[in-house]
């Protein structure tokens, strides 16, 4: 409904009775007389002019100005159409705002619908304002004074959601006491729409003469997730009740805010919730921290892992009777200093330690009883992890407390009673939580226990010998792992723990559980979210937790969602089972509800009136000009063009950014997450390359081959997943004329299937028949593996390797005798999602997590990068080098 038509300066429209003024003031003065130069030969011949100057200003060039003028004065008055007042009335009006978890999707709407209401009837009322949950200081909800406008508008900038429920009961007495202060008070209120214990009785005590109102459908809540019988991740996603599905994205995060993995969950119609399963390698899911729903949903979109942010505790235990921390041959020795910076180290018998609360227990060599593998079940089954050194106490009769089966009896590798010699450690299985870890190049291994080979089962092997004997058997059970290496954990049996990548290699495996878990006690905030679903500092109501009372705690101002921990680990209190099911909240019957979007809003037509007369003045401007003789027409029309229709022609006919200067580009996949790394991978590059050399690159841009025009671009770059659709006729024309016509083709995939080379290694299942699928219709021309002795790869910088987010698959370029005639490879294939690694969000910090990880890994993927766009620039300018010994030999004769 529309309301009759105000001005917001009425005044202003005085200055509209100075236009007879102004009329006659324009009439009296004449346009400036006409200069003419006279010289003796043209006096003659000009003696009667042609052209009399008027007396009096044109009637049609008086009227322009006067109605210039008058839509200046209209403009600046403020005309608007102001709709009808929400409420009528007169006296305060109580403007109770949730400004709980639920509210926090939508608050900036909630907070502009606020100010709107403020404006309509602070200035006659007066506003008492109410923000029904508590603040981090503890303080309960309060209703203010009686508020003027400015007062009403500070108090809600200051006003933000918290990370908790609205206190209901609370909240009644508020409005209650609010309403004894304040005699005629009219409530409005702004609910979340979410149904909660007490909130009749709050409803009751506002009675409200109008509700504003979000939609409770768009309200996201994670649930504790699952863990399934082999250890992935399934989350969990509860949402109000709708007719229609749900399609919700979530992400798995590591402790750096970088996303490690994104799923959907979808919730059928009617359904109250949802899950999906992460499929991650074990080395990928032993860094996931959260999990999080994209976008701005608050708290509740947040949900906290504890067990991959709990410090590492560590238990040892020695099998032998003599010193196990003598120097250099004690059987602890090695394994103590190859634990992960940081850890807690304790020592003893296995069942104090796992009583204690530690989160990994290396046995060397040590003989179990019936008690101890019954302790050990629990403890694996809880999410602890037990690694498993062999030795002579344990060789001639192994307990059944191993992954897999093994033999009686030791077997020995060279020597003189012994055939063969020792044996290297070959590469680490692929899948494995060991896969990307460089195998030692210098350790052998003399000395092991057998697995049955009878019996064995591939998939606990996680590493071999050259031979290919097992040497490190390992097994997933309940949320925690079992783990057997073969041989002695100091150099007895192998020169392995004394090898470099030694405490890489206990410091994946240590890192396999879900962390120590505080036993009893009392716990005390670490780091608590916000209402925005960051997190920060506890605040000054913060109390102690008592470590029984987490699992039924509500979330509150004295106990906030958010890590809380002793000094012995961390546990995860989130808003996410313990709140209450979602459910849409009953409103009462008989009172107005309006939408946040469907509030009715002023029309102003200022801006555009003052846009109006300012054309107008511009277009006199340049009539006065023509009629002095300053300015001919074809220039004048020339500026109209300009001002009234240049832009419009811009849009209707763009200039092809590519054609202006050099911009890489990417093939759009139709999936925004892939696009937007792309888009990010490829950006970060381009700025480097113009930080670091002489080129200088525009943003890169989206493309679809076929249909974009792509032979613009030096670069073009293509991602591949397991969902990737094989191109159609007009995209590999396009693809394969783009190759021909110098273009660089870099083709990358997100990891591969478990038997893909690589740490990405079974992150994408479907990427190798999704990349044999997709290119088949292309003109690839016979391949060969990338070396260090490439040009490509010391195009710019020198790069002895070409990791992306993963490291170590091959990387394969176009055989010399197929490369173009400057000698530049048409096309570049990996699987270590380069785009991954090149990523930064709006702050510099990298958007996803390395795998595995490395010193350097990042570093020398952003080399990589920049070589590919200084080889697809200037081709093999840096192997002409090689020549010019010989060319000047050449010229000295």
């Amino acid at each position: 409904m529309i309301g009759p038509v105000s001005f917001a300066a009425p005044a202003i429209l005085a200055g509209l009775t100075l236009l007879p003024v102004l009329y006659f003031l324009l009439r009296a003065t004449p346009p400036a007389p006409r200069r003419q130069e006279f010289p003796p030969l043209r006096l003659l011949r000009d003696i009667m002019p042609s052209e009399r100057t008027p007396a009096r200003m044109p009637w049609w060039l008086l009227l322009l100005r006067l109605l210039g003028a008058a839509l200046v004065i209209i403009g600046f008055a403020g005309p608007q159409i102001v709709p009808p007042r929400l409420l009528a009335g007169d006296g305060p009006v109580l403007l109770a705002i949730d400004n709980g978890w639920a509210a926090a999707p939508d608050f900036t709407a909630r907070i502009a619908a606020a100010r709107h209401l403020v404006d309509q009837v602070a200035a006659r009322r007066g506003i008492v304002l109410l923000a029904t949950a508590g603040n981090a200081a503890g303080q309960p909800p309060r209703a203010s004074g009686v508020l003027g406008r400015i007062g009403a508008l500070d108090a809600l900038g200051a006003l933000h959601a918290e990370p908790w429920p609205a206190d209901r009961a609370a909240d009644a007495s508020a409005v209650v006491a609010a309403r004894r202060r304040i005699a005629g008070l009219t409530s409005v209120y702004l609910a979340d729409g979410l149904a909660a214990p007490g909130l009749r009785r709050f409803l009751a005590a506002l009675d409200p003469a109008r509700i504003i109102t979000g939609s409770p459908r768009s309200i996201r809540l994670l649930q504790p997730p699952e863990v399934s019988a082999d250890g992935a991740l399934i989350a969990r996603l509860a949402v109000v009740p709708q007719p229609d599905a749900v399609v919700q994205p979530v992400l798995a995060e590591a402790s750096s805010g970088a996303a490690l993995a994104r799923i959907a969950v979808r919730i059928a119609p009617g359904a109250a919730s949802g899950a999906a399963r992460f499929d991650l390698p074990a080395a990928l899911a032993s860094q996931v921290t959260s999990l999080a729903l994209p976008g701005a949903a608050g708290p509740g979109g947040v949900m906290l892992l504890d067990g991959a942010t709990r410090q590492i505790v560590v238990g040892l235990v020695s099998g032998g009777t003599a010193n196990p921390e003598q120097k250099l041959l004690g059987s602890l020795y090695y394994v103590r200093r190859a634990l992960p910076p940081g850890s807690v180290v304790r020592t003893g018998r296995i069942g104090p330690l796992v009583a204690s609360g530690i989160s990994a227990l290396i046995l060397a060599d040590v003989p179990l009883t019936p008690a101890d593998r019954s302790t050990l079940d629990r403890f694996i089954a809880g999410g602890g992890v037990v690694i498993r050194f062999a030795g002579p106490l344990t060789a001639p009769r192994p307990d059944t407390l191993t992954p897999d089966r093994l033999l009686d009896g030791v077997r020995t590798l060279g020597g003189a009673l012994a055939s063969g010699r020792p044996a290297p450690i070959a590469a680490f299985e692929r899948g494995g939580p060991l896969a990307g870890l460089t195998p030692p190049r210098t350790a052998t291994v003399s000395r092991q226990i057998l697995a049955d080979p009878a019996t064995l089962d591939p998939a606990t092997v996680w590493a071999r010998l050259s031979d290919g004997t097992p040497i490190v058997l390992g097994v997933r059970r309940g949320r925690g792992a079992l783990v057997s290496v073969l041989t002695t954990a100091n150099t007895a049996w192998s020169d392995w723990p004394i090898a470099a990548d030694f405490p890489t290699l206990i410091g994946r495996l240590v890192r396999l559980g879900t962390g120590a878990v505080p036993k009893s006690g009392l716990l005390r905030p670490l780091r608590v979210l916000n209402g925005t679903g960051t997190l920060g500092v506890p605040g000054a109501a913060a109390r102690p937790l008592a470590v029984t009372d987490v699992a039924h705690a509500t979330v509150s101002p004295a106990h906030p969602p958010g890590l809380w921990g002793d000094a012995q680990g961390a546990l995860a209190l989130n808003i996410g089972g313990h709140v209450p099911p979602l459910a849409a909240a009953g409103l009462p019957a008989g009172v107005p509800v309006t939408g946040l979007d469907a509030l009715p809003r002023a029309r102003r037509f200022g801006p555009p009136l003052l846009a109006i007369a300012l054309a107008l003045l511009l277009t006199d401007l340049l009539i006065s000009l023509l009629l002095r003789g300053a300015l001919r027409w074809r220039a004048a029309l020339m500026l109209l063009a300009l001002l009234g229709g240049g832009h419009r022609a811009r849009a209707a006919t763009p200039v092809p950014a590519g054609a202006l200067a050099p911009m890489l580009a990417y093939v759009r996949t139709g999936d925004p997450a892939i696009d937007r790394i792309s888009r990010s991978g490829l950006g970060a590059i381009a700025d480097l390359v113009n930080q670091e050399t002489a080129a200088h690159l525009g943003a890169p841009r989206g493309v679809t081959p076929g249909v974009s025009p792509i032979n613009l671009y030096p670069l073009l770059y293509w991602p591949i997943t397991g969902a990737t659709p094989a191109p159609d006729a007009k995209a590999c024309h396009a693809l394969d004329a783009f190759m021909a016509g110098g273009g660089l083709l870099v083709i990358d995939t997100d990891g591969g299937g478990s038997d893909a080379a690589g740490s990405g290694a079974g992150f994408d299942p479907g990427a190798d028949a999704a990349l044999h699928r997709a290119t088949a219709c292309l003109a690839i021309p016979p391949l060969v593996r990338l070396t260090a002795r490439d040009t490509l790869a010391h195009t710019f910088f020198l790069a002895r390797s070409f990791p992306g987010r993963f490291d170590g698959a091959p990387v394969f370029i176009a055989a010399k005798g197929a490369r173009d005639a400057d000698g530049v490879s048409p096309v570049v294939i990996g699987s270590n999602d380069w785009a991954g690694a090149w990523a930064v969000d709006a702050s510099g910090m990298p958007v996803r997590a390395l795998l595995p990880d490395t010193p350097g890994q990042r570093e020398h993927a952003a080399w990589f990068g920049v070589n590919l766009v200084m080889y697809a620039l200037t081709g093999t300018y840096k192997s002409d080098q090689v020549q010019i010994p010989a060319i000047l030999r050449r010229l000295a004769q």
